[in-house]
């Protein structure tokens, strides 16, 4: 690994003045940021090998068992060890060649990553095209305390690099978030604590930690436990009903361990994607780190997120839980159920009432949701929606619009009027007869869909033409502060000319 200078280099002193006037002696210039070059850590190519090698070793046992059960003569032992062998060779080869065609340059605009063996490609990626950037350690890379970076440009595409260790990663997280932001940064190598189970830093400002023993709770009294376990019950008690004609006690007893499995699965993938949840503040913005065998690091620029749908399953409500997704710019689909290392929906897995409040409050400083009064859908909605109409509600202030619907799960979707791109009226041909009328409110996010559902259709064009002029107004007061610091003041310039994750004094009604 080629290791660069750790330090930036620092701008000469400016020479003493030779005139009276002191205007008129110029600013000193700052020299130009060295180039810094560095390979990925020796051994990616180890772990992003280990996948195929897996899959060699499942596919040449399946064909040794099948020698065996069909009484085929094995080859012999000089040729399979052989043939092992001269795959392996050719694998790290190819690895070791395509370590040694990687590289990463930093100068003083851009990060640019080159790779290829035959066909080169060079990935340019400006500072000031930088939103955010996640720290995935999947299993394989967590053995070795390596790490790789996501870095999202704003497009589906997000740029992955692949391995550094875990404290160069954090550095260089660190240094390129600075440099988005257009702060000037050093390079430095920070300290690696050695194993750990979060991303915290002396400058982090923890707002929520989540115990396991909520998410334990939370996973087996939410109504997707509930459903899968009322579904298995039903399935091995229709299974044991007919397994005196078809099957006998074999078929009860492959179902119930299916059911089992099954069960077991949900608890499992509950647990280890969000054990040790974390959401902390930063001036860069918010991050969650959560995982168990998989340490995920998740950047979250306040600036970017379209939407918040909290959500509360039957049994929650006793408890006070909220569970919060968001719908984010430039994300596109990603993982509910955070089953693997990658970017989440999840905001809050099990978060309490104060606990929620405390986040969004972080997100959108000015608004608070709880105020607004919801108006009840009529009780004609009722035709359409008997069980879940006397849930249905909107209401909006001149921040946030807020719709509820449902029954056994409880939703809220809080939608800022900035972030509504256009509204949609949806009526079916029953609805025309009630005198009703569906609002979907469309923003840029690309996941969640926020609707109201059973309005009156009567005042569901006024209602339409006030969410449009509130979108479309420009509002200098209305804030959507960075996660840890204060609105700018009316009088300064505006974020026009500023990304959307950057602007922190208005909402933009254009993105």
């Amino acid at each position: 690994m080629i290791d660069p200078p750790l330090d930036g280099v620092q701008a000469p002193e400016p020479a003493p003045a030779h005139s009276a006037d002191p205007a008129a002696v110029p600013p000193p210039a700052a020299l130009p940021e060295p180039k810094r070059t560095e390979r990925p850590h020796p051994l990616t190519p180890l772990i992003r090998g280990w996948v195929v090698s897996l899959a060699l070793i499942i596919g040449l046992g399946r064909e040794i068992l099948g020698w065996f059960t069909e009484s085929r003569p094995l080859p012999p032992l000089q040729l399979l060890l052989g043939g092992i062998g001269g795959i392996a060779v050719i694998a790290v080869l190819v690895g070791l060649a395509s370590w040694l065609a990687t590289r990463f340059v930093i100068d003083a605009d851009e990060l640019r990553i080159e790779s290829g063996i035959l066909l080169r490609k060079s990935q340019r990626i400006a500072f000031d095209k930088v939103t955010s950037i996640d720290v995935l350690q999947p299993l394989a890379a967590r053995i070795f305390a390596l790490a790789e970076l996501e870095i999202d440009i704003g497009s589906s595409e997000r740029v992955k690099l692949r391995y550094l260790t875990r404290a160069r990663s954090y550095s260089l997280r660190d240094y390129l978030l600075s440099r988005a932001h257009s702060h000037q940064a050093e390079l430095v190598q920070a300290e690696d604590p050695g194993l750990r189970l979060g991303d915290l830093s002396a400058e982090d400002e923890v707002l929520v930690q989540i115990p396991p023993q909520r998410l334990l709770v939370g996973a087996v009294t939410s109504n997707e436990f509930i459903g899968l376990l009322i579904t298995i019950i039903i399935t091995v008690t229709a299974a044991a009903v007919v397994s005196p004609y078809f099957g006998g006690p074999v078929l009860v007893l492959a179902l119930g361990v299916s059911a089992i499995s099954g069960i077991g699965g949900f608890v499992v993938r509950r647990l280890t994607g969000q054990f040790n949840f974390t959401l902390s503040s930063r001036p860069a913005g918010l991050r969650i780190s959560r995982g168990l065998t998989s340490l995920t690091s998740q950047s979250l620029p306040p600036r970017r997120i379209q939407l918040v749908r909290l959500s509360q399953s039957l049994w929650w409500r006793r408890f006070g839980w909220y569970r919060a997704e968001i719908d984010v710019l430039g994300m596109g689909m990603r993982n509910e159920e955070d089953t693997h290392a990658s970017v989440s929906s999840v905001l809050l897995p099990v978060a309490d009432h104060a606990q929620m409040r405390l986040v969004l409050a972080r997100i959108w400083p000015e608004a608070d949701w709880e105020s607004i009064q919801l108006h009840p859908a009529p009780f004609r909605a009722r035709w359409l929606h008997p069980v879940a109409g006397p849930f249905l509600g909107l209401g909006h202030d001149g921040l946030l619009v807020v719709s509820r619907h449902g029954w056994l799960e409880r939703r809220w979707d809080l939608v800022p009027h900035a972030r509504i791109q256009s509204v949609r009226i949806d009526q079916g041909p029953i609805s025309r007869k009630l005198g009703l009328a569906d609002l979907a409110f469309h923003t840029a996010g690309s996941r969640l869909h926020p609707h109201a559902y059973g309005l009156d259709a009567n005042h569901v064009l006024e209602r339409q033409d006030e969410l449009i002029m509130l979108a479309q107004a420009h509002r200098p007061d209305i804030t959507l502060a960075s996660a840890t610091g204060p609105a700018v003041p009316a009088d300064q310039p505006g974020p026009e000319a500023l990304r959307a994750d950057q602007a922190e004094a208005t909402i933009s009604a254009t993105e």
